[in-house]
């Protein structure tokens, strides 16, 4: 029992003192276990408890809905659902403030079945933007972001990873009937008034820092682009006004091309079917305007001149597709020539979808534009075709600036894999591993990831902090040190009531996973609840429900969960800002389930 206790207390140590990495203290965890209990034996804890953690069903099952998850994500979905909602919000000329809350909520909802760290990446950019709109500061809005977040997670099972982990230690622990709604009812009551809190009172709590001025106030540094409008394209009939679209309102209007006559943007004039707008705009509203236009932003060739011209662009587009930024080199042979003219898309099958330069603006059609030597292309291509133009000597790679586009052709087919992984789980039919793994599976059969991209959404960090805590978990139990601890528990509060034991053992977690983060703090303490729950001679449900909640409560820090430190950067905060906030939050979902929890489970 106390070298179980020491390895806690070094666990605690490792994970919140940020100077080691996660992965080292959780492989040091596991290799003291197999040192100090190879030394001093316990009976029924061995080698084999250790590794167990690596074939946990829960485990599997966190990986697997990872993979899911990404799938959803690199279809855009999310964007387009985000899209519609910012267009529903040009027709019902929602105010600002209104639509900050809206976006709050639909960001818990959702969080509520898939993993809410793709969820706070696509919410990041336009929770900015909406802010900046309704002259707020942005650190005022990125905190309640990732705290809609993880409220919304408290759900269901699959809203969080730690919901599932904690259901599965505890079926380890021969507590088999946690279901996929098992935590919605008290993880609604800690929820709503959490929301509450984090949309009318938290922004208030937050510092007031203005974000810079408007993204595309230098138009300089902007990528020059060109949208080529088709016959089905929403933007036909809209009018220009004083260089804007209301549909790409990010975008700087510089030009539009009909025809053979050249269009100023101040000139009010309402697009029309085949004209060419040239627009200057920030790397990110240029992602975001392919995911709605996709191959509209492609440049076309001259197709009459058939040296410089691939008929068949296919094979351009085949595959995943990576965005990356490269600069023409001195002595470029691209440098003094136009675009059509470097035969850059039939050579390395890649497509130049926007410049960059620096010196001055440029209001022509990006085919016309006479490249110089320091521009810098938005280049779009294969993986393959992006590495083969790596020893290129005509520009220079700027490998940091890679990134996947979302593959919006498969974005019904990645939705309808989710859905029925989600009702798989959720109804029973088969075990929530198996829905989950054949979920993945489908993923990557039905081409909606690459094998690759699927490897790279499995967070080791998780997986390694997982496992270390179940191989402790399986420690404490064996040990003893569980019973022992429940024991003291119950003598410190003799003859109280176990509603107050419930509330104080759900506070004590709720402090304790800010450290150790949310993973670790479900599955390390989950056999202190039980154990507590069997020395009252009670029903151990309420007490794993009081942990798998307690162990989601990771607000006080930036380092208790992960889409702190996504916002962490993006707003500029302090670690003051997270116990400004996140204290009274803990304390109002710790007043919430305690009054509620002991009345729903009959504990009073």
């Amino acid at each position: 029992m106390f070298l179980s206790f020491t390895l806690i207390i070094f666990s605690i140590i490792g994970y919140s003192w940020k100077k080691f990495p996660i992965d080292a203290v959780s492989i040091s965890v596991l290799g003291l276990l197999f040192f100090l209990f190879e030394i001093f034996p316990v009976e029924g804890l061995g080698f084999d408890n250790f590794i167990a953690g690596f074939s946990n069903q829960g485990l599997l099952t966190v990986m697997a809905l990872l993979v899911v998850a990404q799938g959803v994500y690199s279809t855009g979905i999310l964007n387009t659902f985000v899209d519609n909602i910012m267009h529903l919000n040009r027709d019902f000329k929602t105010d600002r403030t209104t639509m900050l809350i809206i976006l709050l909520l639909i960001v818990a909802i959702v969080s509520s079945i898939m993993n809410n760290t793709p969820i706070i990446i696509i919410f990041i950019p336009l929770i900015s933007i909406i802010a900046e709109k309704m002259n707020l500061s942005i650190s005022k809005a990125l905190i309640p972001l990732s705290y809609a977040g993880i409220l919304g997670g408290m759900t269901t099972l699959v809203g969080s990873s730690t919901n599932i982990i904690g259901a599965e230690v505890a079926s380890d622990l021969g507590v088999k009937n946690i279901h996929f709604f098992s935590v919605t009812i008290p993880g609604l009551f800690i929820a709503i008034p959490g929301i509450l809190f984090v949309i009318f009172v938290l922004p208030k709590l937050m510092p007031d820092r203005k974000k810079s001025k408007n993204i595309i106030a230098s138009e300089s540094n902007n990528f020059m682009a060109q949208i080529e409008v088709n016959i089905n394209n929403e933007l036909i009939g809209e009018e220009i006004t004083n260089g804007k679209l209301e549909l790409l309102k990010d975008m700087q209007i510089l030009m539009i091309q009909r025809g053979e006559h050249s269009i100023s943007p101040y000139i009010k004039t309402k697009i029309q079917t085949d004209d060419i707008i040239v627009v200057s705009a920030a790397r990110k509203t240029i992602e975001s305007a392919l995911i709605k236009f996709g191959d509209q932003l492609h440049p076309t060739i001259d197709a009459e001149n058939n040296h410089y011209y691939e008929p068949d662009d296919k094979q351009h587009l085949a595959g995943e597709q990576v965005l990356v930024e490269a600069l023409i080199s001195p002595q470029s042979r691209m440098a003094g020539r136009e675009l059509e003219e470097t035969r850059f898309r039939r050579l390395t099958n890649c497509i130049v979808l926007g410049i960059k330069r620096n010196t001055r603006i440029i209001r022509e059609q990006i085919t016309n534009i006479v490249l110089e030597e320091g521009d810098v292309l938005l280049i779009q291509g294969s993986k393959k075709s992006i590495e083969n133009i790596k020893n290129s000597p005509d520009v220079i790679l700027f490998d940091y600036t890679s990134s996947i586009l979302p593959r919006k052709k498969y974005a019904r087919r990645s939705l309808i894999i989710f859905l029925l992984t989600v009702f798989g789980i959720a109804s029973g039919i088969i075990p929530s591993v198996a829905a989950a793994m054949i979920g993945a599976s489908a993923m990557l059969l039905f081409r909606v990831l690459s094998a690759e991209r699927a490897i790279n959404s499995l967070n080791r960090h998780v997986f390694l902090t997982i496992v270390a805590m179940l191989a402790l978990s399986s420690a404490i139990e064996a040990t003893g040190l569980a019973h022992y601890g429940a024991y003291h528990v119950i003598q410190f509060f003799d003859n109280s009531n176990p509603g107050i034991i419930l509330s104080v053992l759900f506070l004590f977690v709720a402090l304790m996973t800010n450290f150790l983060t949310n993973n670790a703090s479900a599955a390390l303490f989950m056999p202190l609840g039980i154990s507590i729950a069997s020395s009252l001679n009670l029903d151990p449900i309420p007490f794993i429900i009081t942990i798998i909640l307690a162990a989601n409560c990771s607000f006080a820090t930036p380092y208790g969960y992960q889409t702190n430190l996504l916002v962490m950067a993006a707003g500029n905060y302090k670690f003051k800002h997270f116990i400004i906030g996140g204290i009274p939050l803990t304390i109002i979902c710790w007043i919430s389930f305690s009054l509620f929890a002991p009345w729903y489970y009959g504990l009073y």
